[in-house]
């Protein structure tokens, strides 16, 4: 499933830069956004074989700014919510996206401000 990486497309055509999909080394990046799937809701399996699944992606904005993170994040959320995220291998069948509203998120003592929201994706699989 191509999923995450059609996602990180998305925010690399909007400019955000270093796109992740497990969080990277913080020293050699200090500022990143990082993709990761939530633990996924349970599946339908419909009468006609077609296949229903929820998932969750958590969006991770982590800046030096406050500021860059939470305009980043409103960023991301707002490619995310409004850009086609549809399979480029063919992998899932979208039906639908939903977002959250981007928030701060307590964080370590690494001195960077996090940012963070989920979107939640319904795809589809007809197996006939």
């Amino acid at each position: 499933m191509d999923l995450l990486e059609v996602m990180g497309k998305r925010l690399g055509e909007a400019g955000i830069k270093d796109v992740f999909l497990t969080m990277p080394d913080g020293r050699k990046y200090p500022e990143c956004v990082v993709l990761a799937f939530g633990i996924p809701d349970r599946k339908t399996i419909y009468f006609d074989g077609t296949e229903s699944a929820p998932m969750r992606v958590t969006v991770l904005v982590k800046r030096i700014s406050e500021y860059d993170a939470m305009n980043t994040a409103q960023l991301a959320e707002s490619t995310l919510k409004t850009s086609p995220l549809d399979s480029e291998d063919g992998s899932y069948d979208l039906d639908s996206v939903e977002t959250t509203e981007p928030m701060p998120l307590p964080w370590d003592e690494s001195g960077r401000f996090v940012w963070g929201f989920d979107v939640y994706i319904d795809t589809r699989k007809d197996f006939f």
